[in-house]
């Protein structure tokens, strides 16, 4: 039962129930289109059929997964079969039998294309499993106790309270680069793992690397978040200056990142509630965050939308307006109202409704458009194609229920299985 029919009712936004659950519904359809025929889930064209000369990735097979599980669990979609089809390709697929661990891609023939071991892969296997096992699903246990032995063995740096980035594939040789963007991940996954299992190890790893990306990296560079470092975590600021619009390490300032964290912070916060750990800096530092963001990529060269990144100067650099930045955008604004209690944070929320709606979905073919020029022409020049829906499917989701601190920890609230 959805709990926040105020949105409707209260007049504020037209952007309630009835247009988010129709966005949702039609984003879960569009998802199914990418079942592949010789297995696991394939990178979607913009028409939404399967790009063959695309390799299977697993960060798709992950999110796939997890909105399948999440559109089971709260009625929108008869999906567990998807679920467990996905489970399935994970450890079918993309499990290294060698050497453990799952692969980043496999190409049309199965054979593994690229067969380094990244933290970014593991941390959305985690999120798959552990939405599986929420789910029910018969191979879930499996998949969950294989990715959580990985992630300790090999991921997790008690030292630094971070997950390490990459190995190569026989896990002999661990790469000197650590990343923000693979941490902010295992933030999401480790919370989701904390929903479903209630073992205290997923948030409390969950909350000290939020708090060394937020309260030490952040709030150290007025907010302006570094995304690349040494294996000593000390930033280097010009990592991928030579290309800047890399799909996952971009140079400078990732706008998205900045709103992303904001809203994991407030939703950790939630998590950590009763415990002994200082909680006093987490809502003023996802206010800050978020203050930056919209300052600093909203509208920054003159047209509305968010530019994809920005230089440590302040002046954009990639002027790319990509999907998933206005639906963090609009989650975290949301997030923030509920929370504070402030319209001006609704009013942003309905903003960028308005500019998804107006610009980003493709009311043709479907789904969003992932990426559209700053002049609002669809575009390919970091993303093409249609992959998944994931960023856009939770935007929807996320304001027609209670807050929780993760969407699987709400699906388990709806369904009477979490107090």
């Amino acid at each position: 039962m959805r709990t926040n029919s105020d949105l409707d009712a209260s007049g504020k936004t037209i952007y309630g129930e009835e247009f988010l659950l129709a966005q949702a519904l039609s984003l879960i359809n569009f998802a199914k289109g990418s079942v592949a025929i010789n297995g696991g889930f394939g990178y979607l064209d913009s028409d939404g059929s399967v790009n063959s000369d695309m390799p299977r990735e697993a960060y798709v097979q992950c999110r796939m997964t997890q909105i399948f599980g999440l559109a089971h669990l709260l009625g929108l979609s008869d999906s567990k079969d998807l679920v467990d089809y996905g489970v399935e390709s994970l450890l079918q697929l993309f499990q290294d039998a060698s050497y453990g661990g799952f692969f980043n891609a496999i190409a049309n023939d199965d054979l593994a294309i690229a067969g380094d071991k990244l933290a970014y892969d593991h941390m959305f296997v985690l999120l798959a499993a552990s939405t599986a096992k929420a789910v029910g699903s018969s191979q879930a246990d499996q998949l969950f106790a294989i990715i959580d032995g990985i992630i300790d063995q090999y991921f997790w740096d008690e030292e630094y309270s971070l997950m390490k980035n990459g190995w190569s594939q026989d896990f002999s040789h661990l790469y000197g680069y650590r990343g923000i963007n693979a941490n902010m991940h295992a933030v999401e996954a480790l919370s989701a793992a904390y929903d479903v299992t209630g073992n205290e190890k997923f948030r409390d790893r969950a909350y000290r690397i939020c708090r060394r990306a937020v309260d030490e990296f952040a709030r150290k560079n007025d907010w302006f978040l570094p995304e690349h470092f040494n294996q000593e975590w000390v930033p280097d600021l010009e990592f991928n200056v030579d290309n800047p619009a890399d799909k996952f390490c971009p140079y400078g300032v990732t706008i998205g990142h900045l709103l992303e964290w904001s809203r994991l912070t407030l939703q950790i916060e939630i998590h950590m509630a009763g415990s002994s750990e200082d909680l006093s800096w987490m809502k003023p530092a996802a206010i800050d965050l978020y203050a930056t963001a919209r300052k600093s990529g909203w509208a920054i060269d003159g047209t509305d939308g968010f530019v994809y990144t920005i230089g440590w100067d302040g002046k954009p650099i990639v002027r790319s307006r990509m999907h998933w930045v206005v639906a963090e955008a609009a989650m975290t604004a949301f997030t923030l109202w509920k929370i504070t209690g402030d319209d001006a944070y609704l009013l942003d929320h309905n903003q960028y409704w308005q500019f998804i709606s107006d610009h980003h979905i493709d009311k043709v073919a479907g789904s969003w458009h992932h990426e559209i020029s700053p002049d609002y022409q669809v575009s390919e020049g970091t993303w093409s194609g249609k992959p998944d829906v994931y960023h856009a499917f939770n935007a929807c989701l996320l304001p027609l229920y209670s807050l929780d601190a993760t969407f699987i920890g709400t699906a388990l609230m709806v369904n009477g299985a979490k107090d």
